[in-house]
């Protein structure tokens, strides 16, 4: 299984892996329609980053609250996505798709969208529901990824 599919990839992943959103923007280029040029992360992209998360009080206590508690364990699992690190097997898939975009393109501007692998399912959408970074340089993606994997832990997204 990948970690990064390139919008013009001929590999087709799995709709578990990137969400309707991201195999949407793979079709799409691949029919040749008028696409920007981008990439999609995978789920298990972000399989070490959900597997720390789950191992937390902060998890334990979201997992288990009351109604009126929520909003604030959320927030307190929310913080703790801000020390997430991409461990070098995947910060080294990253930035060759990075790469890849910037080819020699000084000042690229980028945005950093979410799409959930439960996205536009029969009985519901989360189209949307989690935050969008637009006007992301190279400096500050990983901070913008990380503000985007911290909204899918979002207090409206656990009730929702």
């Amino acid at each position: 299984m990948g970690f990064v599919y390139s919008f013009n990839s001929n590999e087709t992943p799995e709709l578990v892996q990137v969400g309707g959103k991201g195999m949407s923007l793979i079709l799409m280029t691949r029919h040749g329609l008028p696409v920007p040029p981008g990439f999609v992360l995978s789920v298990d992209f972000f399989k070490p980053w959900f597997d720390h998360i789950k191992n937390t009080p902060e998890w334990q206590r979201v997992i288990n609250s009351a109604a009126d508690e929520l909003k604030m364990h959320s927030a307190a699992l929310k913080r703790l996505c801000a020390g997430l690190k991409l461990d070098e097997e995947r910060r080294k898939a990253f930035v060759e798709a990075l790469d890849t975009l910037e080819d020699g393109r000084k000042g690229l501007l980028l945005a950093v969208r979410s799409s959930s692998p439960e996205e536009d399912l029969e009985g519901a959408s989360f189209a949307g529901g989690y935050e969008t970074t637009l006007g992301v340089n190279r400096e500050t993606i990983e901070d913008a990824l990380r503000r985007s994997f911290a909204s899918c832990l979002d207090e409206r997204v656990f009730v929702y």
